[in-house]
């Protein structure tokens, strides 16, 4: 249930921030708006890959 719960959090995360970053380029706003975007984008893809890392190794430890 935790692993679940993980990948959700992070997959909303990087939801938030492609829907920041393609309303900024919608918007034609300045430069900064779009990098804004990018940054829970980043956040919200190394949590995923956190938790498959994670996931991973309480499976192999499981396994053992």
């Amino acid at each position: 249930m935790n692993s679940i719960l993980s990948f959700l959090i992070s997959a909303g995360i990087i939801a938030f921030g492609l829907w920041i970053l393609t309303y900024a380029i919608e918007a034609a706003s300045p430069v900064g708006f779009p990098l804004m975007g990018i940054l829970p984008v980043a956040i919200g893809s190394i949590s995923f890959y956190e938790a498959i890392c994670e996931t991973k190794l309480a499976h192999n430890v499981a396994r053992s």
